[in-house]
């Protein structure tokens, strides 16, 4: 009789999805992070100081730095790795984050394209300000 020997050692199983997002998690996780380093210069020479990088807040709001300015007021981070307009459902979803975590007094998104501030107003509401220069994000 003739043994029958697989490719493989045992047989493959399909992933759940689960499992796939798990996956696509982990690896958009690591192609931001050379971005958020070199996001770093930029947001020192526009006068911030970067405290924490990739922090969680207890609401589990995932910020992708802390940054003080001379003041000591703390904005959220937010960096985006692409060319393009910063799309406004991007700075919806840094308003509702910073809106629920009372600490900060506003966000920042840095992509390559611009720069786009929110901050607190008197009123309590964010105002979106966006800066026309170039980031000098590369």
């Amino acid at each position: 009789m003739r043994e029958t020997t697989l490719f493989w050692s045992e047989p493959r199983r399909r992933k759940s999805r689960k499992q796939k997002l798990r996956e696509k998690g982990r690896r958009s996780y690591r192609k931001g992070e050379p971005f958020e380093k070199r996001a770093c210069p930029f947001l020192a020479r526009q006068g911030y100081k970067v405290t924490k990088s990739r922090v969680r807040s207890k609401r589990r709001e995932e910020f992708d730095g802390l940054a003080t300015d001379k003041r000591g007021h703390t904005f959220g981070v937010e960096v985006k790795a692409t060319k393009q307009k910063v799309a406004p459902a991007v700075v919806r979803k840094l308003k509702k984050k910073v809106d629920k975590n009372k600490l900060l007094h506003g966000g920042i998104i840095v992509s390559k394209g611009a720069r786009v501030d929110i901050e607190l107003d008197a009123s309590s509401r964010i105002s979106p300000k966006r800066n026309s220069a170039r980031s000098g994000v590369a």
